[in-house]
């Protein structure tokens, strides 16, 4: 029953954060998973991630490494 419950907190959640949407038609319900979403919000949150990391040795070095510009892959 806790399983059942987390599983139930989680869709509720990416639903209201936009990752999984809801849609119906004439004799037709679908379940969509926006992987596109998913990527971009997960790309953003490493982005985010290694500037804190960053800048969290730049406070302990005292110093900045210049790292190389970032670039992007094509997505399939």
């Amino acid at each position: 029953m806790r399983a059942l419950l987390i599983i139930a907190a989680i869709v509720i959640l990416f639903a209201l954060i936009g990752w999984i949407s809801f849609s119906s038609g004439p004799g037709r319900s679908s379940i969509n998973l926006e992987t596109d979403e998913i990527r971009q919000d997960t790309g953003e949150v490493m982005h985010e991630g290694s500037e804190l990391l960053r800048d969290a040795e730049e406070e302990v070095t005292g110093t900045r490494e210049e790292s190389p510009p970032e670039t992007t892959s094509p997505t399939p």
